[in-house]
């Protein structure tokens, strides 16, 4: 349950201003208390530079998901995409849930070359039944692909190894989460209890990427 009285929060003097309010009323909104009122703050002087701000809410009732539609996915299969959103029917709203989820799908069109990838939320509040219906549409993008590769901080030897990956090979697929492992799955160095460090950087035109691989950030194995 949500109190009616938050007591102790402070704020340095430079920062407190009538806004905060409107920030406590935004993370009620997160976690579904669409109705929520929150009062202006009750200022009270704690330390030289520091005040306690008492605020009063009342955060009404709180919205449940009454479903989720997708639509958009060409990349993968609808089920797929929609396994990376665990909101459901029933589940209380959660604005931070559904971030994560959108950040898990991001990952997955980045590691599958679609770096432009926008999904698209829009809300449909239903007053009657405290409850809130998701669309999301997802743009995806085109798949960039590798224009050139160059490789530094590594032995010769070792170069002609990474620069045959299929992974890097021109015109493939830019994706860094797959270029790290197939250069991880080379084995690289003997000892495996510490992991070699290395940076995989791409200047992008357009849909075309100049990919870096950079093993000067850790210590390059010899031959």
């Amino acid at each position: 349950m949500i109190q009616r009285q938050l007591v102790g929060i402070r704020f340095p003097k430079a920062t407190l201003d009538m806004r905060s309010a409107g920030r406590v009323r935004q993370a009620l909104y997160t976690y579904g208390f669409m109705e929520a009122t929150v009062d202006p703050p009750m200022v009270k002087q704690a330390d030289n530079d520091l005040v306690d701000l008492t605020f009063h809410i009342e955060s009404g009732t709180r919205y449940y998901v009454s479903g989720l539609a997708l639509g958009g996915v060409e990349a993968f299969s609808p089920q797929q995409v929609r396994d990376l959103i665990p909101i459901h029917p029933g589940d209380p709203v959660d604005a931070d849930k559904l971030q994560r989820a959108l950040g898990d799908i991001r990952h997955l069109y980045g590691c599958a070359g679609f770096l432009d990838v926008k999904p698209e939320v829009s809300e449909n509040y239903h007053r009657a039944t405290r409850t809130l219906f998701y669309n999301m549409r997802m743009h995806e993008g085109e798949v960039s692909t590798i224009a050139s590769l160059k490789v530094i901080g590594l032995d010769r030897g070792w170069v002609d190894k990474v620069i045959t990956l299929p992974e890097l090979q021109p015109k493939s697929v830019f994706s860094s989460c797959r270029i790290r492992e197939a250069i991880s799955a080379l084995s690289l160095q003997k000892d495996s209890s510490s992991p070699l460090s290395f940076a995989v950087q791409g200047d992008r035109s357009g849909n075309r990427v100049s990919v870096l691989i950079d093993f000067s950030v850790g210590h390059a194995p010899k031959r």
